[in-house]
């Protein structure tokens, strides 16, 4: 009998602005600032101007742990 590979899936979770705004304490125009100054990479996803995303796996590669 052949060794089946064990397959693992895992879920890229999405951190809105929001969210990074409360786990920092900071203001929506100091996100914006960061990302201007590369100390934050740009999001993911962009669902429109005031809704915007990073990936946990974006952040962290950025090494940006928050959880």
């Amino acid at each position: 009998m052949e060794m089946m590979e064990e397959v693992k899936i895992v879920l890229d979770r999405v951190i809105w602005r929001g969210d990074l705004q409360k786990e920092f304490k900071c203001t929506s125009n100091t996100v914006r600032r960061w990302i201007i100054e590369g100390k934050l990479p740009k999001p993911d996803v962009n669902l429109s101007s005031r809704t915007k995303g990073w990936k946990v796996s974006t952040l962290r590669a950025a090494n940006i742990d928050l959880f």
